[in-house]
């Protein structure tokens, strides 16, 4: 449940975008895992998409969901383990990044992108996730 809630407050606070595609096998590790890629709108399912089983040894996920993205907005996340899930947001419109974990941590700003005219990019959103684990 608590990958879900990081996932919704993380589409609230980052308006997310348009993914790389369905990620059917998000193993545990600390990969980064691009699913809104700044791109056109669409929905993308990970794990199999809303109540799809999902029995990988070591990962924090135990059922698949689907994301909204939206376009102009980078969504990454960790399956780090079977305790930790990291989320990392950004917007080309904007010029602040955010993160979130389920160790402990809902989602808050992590870093500007730049400058205060430099639009953010997929690796802002990546930094920030792989930040979230030490939250």
């Amino acid at each position: 449940m608590k990958k879900f809630a990081t996932f919704a407050a993380l589409a609230l606070v980052a308006s997310t975008s348009a993914m790389a595609g369905d990620i059917t096998d998000p193993a545990p590790g600390a990969t980064n895992r691009d699913v809104c890629t700044g791109a056109t709108a669409a929905k993308y399912n990970v794990a199999g998409g809303p109540g799809s089983p999902y029995t990988t040894t070591g990962s924090f996920l135990k059922t698949g969901f689907a994301v909204q993205c939206s376009s102009n907005t980078f969504v990454t996340f960790q399956n780090r383990s079977g305790t930790v899930f990291t989320v990392g947001a950004s917007s080309a419109k904007g010029n602040q990044s955010y993160k979130g974990s389920s160790n402990g941590g809902a989602v808050v700003l992590h870093l500007a992108c730049g400058q205060s005219t430099t639009p953010c990019a997929q690796s802002d959103a990546q930094t920030a996730a792989t930040a979230a684990s030490s939250m």
